[in-house]
């Protein structure tokens, strides 16, 4: 009986009288609209939405002697605005989960205007009446609860006759170098809206956001060439740089690019791209590329003395004779086949033993590549001791140290050599002749100066971001991607270093040395690309405006 007394409920009637029956259906909308916005989903009864307003009509009276005002009542769920405190609990209709993009600007406002009351009443009563997305922006129109008047709200500025943030949009996809097929899927998945291509075109050419993107990475270059000319070397000496060709895919490629980087900080201060187009051959396209690009980096203003590349004899000729330079070629290209060549002399079948190759020099293939490196370093530039450093390796496995650098181990007090000593003169007069059938030897004019083009490979590496083989990008694309290529190459190349790590590789068990752990790269150009753009955008809305004013 107690528990029945506990359950008994006590009940008020409140009597309404309409003129009709659509004034009475109109103000059972008004009440429910009004519980909506007031009360939590869970309190939706008319005794918590009475005593809502009552509790707040005593309270403003109290406190002001009048009642001008009533704030919306909201009894949120925990610490949540949202029903079920913003759980999942699973929609039967999709729409519901549709994402739009929004400007926190945009959301203040929003949240401002739902505050303010009608003029018809004297508290909000607004209700969603459409929402229409365009792109990743949402358009909503408002209606008031009691008489019918629309306010509309949108989720971005507009700039230049566009959603702000569909093109804050496009601009971020751009400078990450995904492709504009990725992006639409993206959103497309996500349900995030869409943007048409037409759209980026738009964007990309009526509202010069290519040339935004050129006119900076422009300016990059333009400054990497100054920073060269302020070094102390550059007045006596000017400057080298390296070279190397980049085919967007193989076979008879559609672009063809050279980039020119300085040695002295590794930043790109020229780059230049020859299409099918203009010169249908591809594995010439190199020499003409360079042309153009040798001569770009010289009308900057730079001076250069020195062009290193791979073995690529048209450019050798063009650089010696009429660019009349100091033509150098890649340590690396240059000993990457010693290994295969020696190893003819070192190893073979039993029956042209001592023949053909020999024992002897069976462990000595790996260290002749780390000898003729150690010659190029150390013959300071010049042609003749590179050749005699190549041809004493021979005397150095002999035992013979005359010859050698000062700095050599073998100079060391204690000194042991850990290779077999060369004692056959068969084996001696084997391992001479291939020295001096070793590119090193042959040329060593152009390997005196001991150049490596590894940061321009690493920078056709990173050209795979934004520019992936395979894939014919059209003329203006093509440029367009390969500049924020180069911004984003200038922004970060040799950057600070944080500590080293070993890794060891069973692949390459003789390498040792140190993996650079470098800081996180930056984007400040991406930032810049976007200031550029709104700034050049706002002026060309000036200029029209002012032209239809006049």
């Amino acid at each position: 009986m107690a528990a029945a007394a506990g359950l008994k409920r006590h009940r008020l009637t409140l009597e309404v009288t309409f003129a009709s029956e659509n004034d009475k259906k109109a103000f059972q909308e008004k009440l429910d609209a009004a519980k909506r916005l007031i009360l939590p989903l869970h309190q939706r009864d008319t005794h918590s939405f009475l005593n809502a307003m009552l509790d707040r009509i005593l309270a403003t009276a109290t406190t002001s002697g009048s009642v001008t005002s009533i704030p919306p009542v909201v009894t949120p769920i925990g610490n949540s605005f949202l029903d079920t405190s913003g759980v999942f609990t699973g929609d039967n209709n999709p729409d519901d989960q549709k994402l739009f993009v929004v400007e926190k600007r945009c959301f203040n406002n929003l949240c401002q205007g739902l505050t303010q009351n009608c003029s018809c009443t004297r508290y909000p009563s607004w209700q969603v009446k459409t929402f229409v997305q365009k792109g990743h922006v949402a358009r909503v129109c408002f209606k008031c609860c009691s008489c019918g008047v629309t306010r509309t709200w949108a989720s971005s500025r507009i700039l230049n006759g566009r959603y702000l943030a569909n093109q804050k949009l496009v601009h971020a996809f751009t400078c990450a170098g995904m492709l504009p097929q990725q992006f639409v899927s993206f959103c497309k998945f996500a349900g995030i809206g869409e943007i048409k291509k037409h759209y980026m075109h738009t964007m990309y050419n009526r509202l010069q956001y290519r040339d935004v993107i050129k006119g900076i990475a422009e300016i990059s270059m333009q400054n990497a060439v100054e920073d060269i000319k302020a070094l102390p070397h550059y007045a006596t000496k000017g400057e080298w740089v390296m070279t190397d060709a980049r085919h967007d895919s193989t076979g008879n490629a559609l672009h063809t690019t050279v980039p020119c980087l300085a040695g002295s900080t590794c930043r790109i201060v020229g780059i230049c791209t020859v299409s099918r187009a203009e010169h249908q051959v591809a594995d010439t396209r190199e020499l003409v590329c360079t042309r153009l690009v040798i001569a770009d980096v010289q009308a900057r203003g730079l001076n250069v003395t020195e062009v290193a590349h791979d073995y690529e004899p048209l450019v050798t000729r063009f650089i010696t004779e009429e660019l009349l330079a100091i033509n150098s070629y890649d340590t690396w290209h240059g000993t990457k086949n010693i290994v295969k060549e020696i190893r003819k002399i070192c190893r073979g079948t039993a029956a042209n033993r001592d023949k053909t190759w020999f024992i002897d020099l069976s462990d000595k293939m790996e260290s002749t590549k780390t000898h003729l490196y150690w010659c190029m370093k150390h013959c300071m530039g010049n042609a003749d001791d590179l050749r005699a450093n190549v041809l004493n390796i021979s005397k150095h496995y002999q035992g013979d140290h005359h010859g050698c650098h000062h700095e050599s181990q073998c100079h060391f007090p204690g000194y042991h050599p850990r290779k077999q000593l060369l004692s056959n003169p068969a084996a001696i007069s084997a391992l001479e002749s291939s020295l001096k059938n070793t590119p090193i030897y042959l040329h060593a004019e152009h390997y005196c100066q001991c150049r490596e083009t590894y940061w321009i490979e690493s920078f056709n590496h990173q050209l795979l971001t934004y520019l992936c083989k395979g894939i014919n990008f059209g003329e203006d694309t093509f440029a367009m991607r390969m500049n924020l290529a180069v911004l984003d190459w200038n922004e970060n190349v040799r950057r600070a270093v944080t500590s080293h790590r070993l890794y060891l590789n069973v692949q390459r068990p003789n390498h040792h040395a140190p993996s650079r752990v470098l800081v996180e790269k930056t984007f400040m150009f991406v930032q810049e690309i976007w200031e550029t753009y709104i700034h050049t955008n706002q002026q060309s809305t000036l200029c029209v405006l002012a032209s239809e004013n006049a």
